[in-house]
């Protein structure tokens, strides 16, 4: 029974490969995950990871500040400038970091919540199989009763996520080409919707102009039919 649940599994490998990036509990690809912001034992592996970040640019900035410091005068003088430049510029460069980590994830969003189905899928595997060992305990009457159909509502949410993870592998390696597609498709419907103006405009114009002339010719006969009764 445990190896049956455990091909039911979506391992961390599998999500590798069907999302051609690095999964983790807090990070994907490289951003973080927002449900891992929800558990206190993630948040802090995150914040720890963003205070290391933010450490190893400061160091960086510090000792690019300080090379630059020692071929000043004074140096002493500008000791405290300098920190103050460095810690400055540790600043702009994290809010540049975290601004491209948010464009970044705005295009994995809906791979993160993919990975959290993932998470209920696996963890729902994991009831399973605690219940399947309580099961075994006699006279204890704990096993899972309805276990069959249980067993294949996992089977096919686990084909319809696999689905679903290499769909959206697909659309996110073809970005580029489908916001092109859908300017283009913008663009065509803006340039139809111009188009058909200019057609009613035209077609307005010709009617005044058939007017016109139908006015025009209306006053000739007018004329021409008081000249004829003018003795």
């Amino acid at each position: 029974m445990a190896s049956e649940l455990e091909a039911l599994r979506i391992t961390q490998p599998q999500l590798e490969k069907l999302t051609g990036l690095d999964i983790g509990q807090v990070f994907m690809g490289g951003v973080v995950r927002p449900s891992a912001l929800k558990s206190t034992r993630r948040l802090i592996s995150f914040l720890i990871t963003e205070s290391v970040i933010l450490l190893v640019i400061f160091i960086m900035c510090l000792g690019l500040g300080l090379v630059i410091l020692r071929s000043w005068s004074g140096f002493g003088s500008n000791l405290a400038i300098v920190l103050v430049a460095v810690a400055g510029l540790t600043g702009l460069i994290a809010i540049a970091w975290h601004s491209y980590q948010w464009t970044r994830y705005k295009t994995l969003k809906p791979l993160a919540r993919l990975l959290d189905e993932v998470d209920r899928h696996n963890d729902i595997i994991q009831a399973v199989q605690v219940m399947d060992e309580l099961g075994t305990v006699p006279t204890a009457n704990l096993g899972l009763p309805n276990r069959d159909e249980v067993i294949q509502a996992l089977e096919a949410t686990r084909d319809s996520l696999i689905s679903a993870l290499m769909t959206e592998k697909i659309l996110r390696r073809h970005r580029a080409l489908i916001q092109r597609r859908q300017t283009l498709f913008s663009t065509i419907e803006t340039n139809l919707a111009t188009l058909q103006t200019l057609h009613l405009n035209n077609q307005a114009t010709e009617y005044q102009q058939f007017l016109q002339e139908a006015l025009e010719i209306g006053l000739a006969v007018q004329r021409e039919i008081a000249n004829s009764k003018t003795p």
